[in-house]
């Protein structure tokens, strides 16, 4: 029987272990972290300039928030070390090498893509550190004021650069703690309340209007936060501060509203792409950069050619989230290393896995939200 690019919707909403709502959010944000890569290069057209500026929060922070809202802050035991080596360790391993022959191919340089991770591959290493520290965080009392405080302190540590992550991985962190804390129900009545989708619209509507007029006057390093302060921010040095505040303050607002507006239901394709949203995540560097060294984006130029390069954006991500793609990288992107690692308790034997629970992964999709967020769901209720 021929197998289909998306499995039937039918049949896939009978599933109601999944979370639709977190599905759409996964798709729509990974879609447009490959817009933003795609267009890293010609952001001197007003018009990419002024989306990218305007869905910085909508990319990235909201991707960090995702893998918050599914992990757990139990202790490191080690069966969920093992996970943390089989889901997040390996694959940086080996896409970093991937990236790696393909940077010797087509530039004929053998620098290790390993140190200093490439394009989205951070965000694996990062999450590797989070997941790690994130028991020690939850046992303070207040750790995302501790999050943030570190976000804005490490800018002056010069030590802390784009090497091994270390300056993303404390900047992003008040976003993961956000999303933790959003797993655990925080704010749900705000966030479920009539009039908060009013004040998510609106939002939304000024974050837009204003990145038109301010699309010229802010850097992209402001927003990248992969490196100290220095001369970046163009402050005195006592305040340099108060930029990156401002820029996590901002951030957590718009991605919070952009939350609040995805659709919790399923939506035909968008919900099972969102299932797959790790893999448009991780591969879609491997395609753009042969993509990019080939045809390269010198010809785009009006604004429906600027257009053409939104739609060609989604028309990857769709490909890359899809069934065939899945199965042929998921030994690449979910690998299942059982000869690696000695039995332990808790892992011998396989035990069968407890009932689903709302909200939790479905049996085959488990390793899919463990390779985004470290861990499989639980009950807010099991959560610490």
């Amino acid at each position: 029987m021929q197998r289909r690019l998306f499995p039937s919707t039918r049949r896939h909403a009978r599933k109601r272990s999944r979370d639709p709502h977190w599905d759409n959010i996964r798709y729509i944000s990974g879609t447009l972290v490959v817009f933003g890569h795609m267009t890293d290069s010609i952001t001197d057209r007003d018009g990419l300039r002024w989306l990218q500026i305007a869905t910085w929060a909508l990319r990235v922070p909201v991707f960090v928030m995702v893998a918050g809202y599914f992990s757990r802050a139990d202790s490191l035991t080690p069966r969920e070390a093992r996970r943390l080596v089989e889901s997040i360790l390996v694959p940086y391993l080996a896409i970093g090498l991937l990236h790696t022959l393909e940077q010797r191919h087509f530039y004929g340089d053998w620098t290790i893509q390993i140190v200093n991770p490439p394009w989205a591959l951070w965000f694996l290493l990062s999450l590797l550190f989070w997941r790690m520290g994130l028991p020690y965080l939850a046992q303070l009392r207040y750790p995302l004021a501790t999050s943030v405080v570190a976000a804005l302190a490490v800018g002056y540590v010069s030590d802390f650069g784009p090497a091994l992550s270390l300056s993303r991985t404390f900047c992003f962190l008040p976003f993961f703690v956000l999303g933790w804390k959003l797993g655990q129900g925080a704010y749900a009545d705000v966030l479920r309340a009539a009039w908060s989708r009013y004040a998510a619209l609106a939002v939304l509507a000024v974050t837009f209007v204003v990145a038109w007029f301010v699309r010229h006057d802010v850097p992209f390093s402001w927003l990248r936060m992969s490196s100290p302060y220095d001369d970046t921010y163009g402050l005195p040095v006592p305040w340099d501060w108060a930029i990156r505040g401002g820029v996590l303050l901002c951030g957590t607002v718009i991605a919070l509203s952009f939350i609040r507006l995805v659709p919790r239901g399923r939506i035909p394709l968008i919900t099972y792409l969102g299932a797959g949203g790790l893999y448009i995540y991780l591969l879609h560097p491997l395609v753009l950069r042969p993509v990019l060294r080939w045809w390269g984006m010198d010809w785009v130029g009006p604004w429906y050619e600027q257009a053409l390069v939104v739609v060609l954006a989604v028309a990857l991500s769709v490909v890359l989230g899809s069934a065939p793609v899945r199965r042929l990288t998921r030994p690449l992107v979910q690998p299942r290393l059982p000869w690696l690692f000695r039995d332990t308790p808790g892992t011998a034997g396989r035990p069968a896995a407890p009932a689903p629970v709302a909200g939790a992964p479905a049996p085959e999709d488990r390793q899919l939200v463990a390779s985004l967020a470290g861990d499989s769901p639980q009950p807010t209720a099991a959560r610490k």
